[in-house]
């Protein structure tokens, strides 16, 4: 990574940063060597040093196709503030993003109940939207729920602004701050950055 200091690689604020996130771009490996990204809304937890993402999709068309041949995927959560026109300490901009890299694995309700409702239920965390359970609906609906298993170590994540703790992690309203042309001081992440390479 070039800007090594921008690196976050801590467990919770990664969790606390995919609760910014509206969608996730899924890359998969297409038919004619170049990748196919499809965005989609997503719900997610994370367990045992693993992220799983979970989506859905219907039971035909060319991502499922895809998706049988090479299960292999590549995730791209990400957001962007801009202000042009109201430097705040350097900057104009604002983001986060996390890549990831997994395996999909594509969950049938009737082979694997218990999966296919947690992966459904998951999904309502996208948009905070309020979870209306699987059971309530008159019938399951004709669909697959991906579930994609990434290790936190093929798990990146970045951030312009420094994040030391969760309470960073949420953007701010620079047009809320006072003017504040002095830059962020983060002699404490390089020095741990670089303690950490050597």
């Amino acid at each position: 990574m070039l800007h090594f200091e921008r690196e976050v690689d801590d467990p919770v604020l990664i969790e606390e940063m995919l609760k910014l996130f509206h969608h996730v771009n899924i890359g998969i490996n297409g038919n004619d060597g170049f990748p196919y990204v499809v965005p989609v809304n997503f719900g997610y937890e994370m367990k045992d040093d693993k992220l799983f993402v979970y989506t859905h999709f219907m039971k035909r068309g060319h991502k499922l196709e895809l998706l049988r041949k090479d299960p292999r995927v590549c995730l791209e959560f990400s957001a962007f503030h801009d202000f042009p026109d109201c430097q705040y300490k350097g900057h104009y901009h604002d983001y986060r993003s996390v890549i990831a890299k997994g395996i999909m694995k594509i969950v049938d309700a009737k082979d694997d109940y218990e999966t296919f409702k947690r992966g459904y239920d998951l999904l309502y965390i996208c948009n905070n939207r309020e979870i209306k359970p699987l059971e309530e609906r008159k019938a399951i609906p004709p669909m697959y729920i991906g579930v994609i298993e990434c290790d936190m170590k093929d798990v990146t994540a970045k951030s312009e602004f420094p994040l030391r703790t969760v309470e960073d992690v949420p953007f701010i309203d620079v047009y809320a701050m006072e003017k504040d042309d002095e830059p962020f001081d983060i002699s404490d992440i390089i020095a741990k950055k670089r303690n950490k390479v050597r």
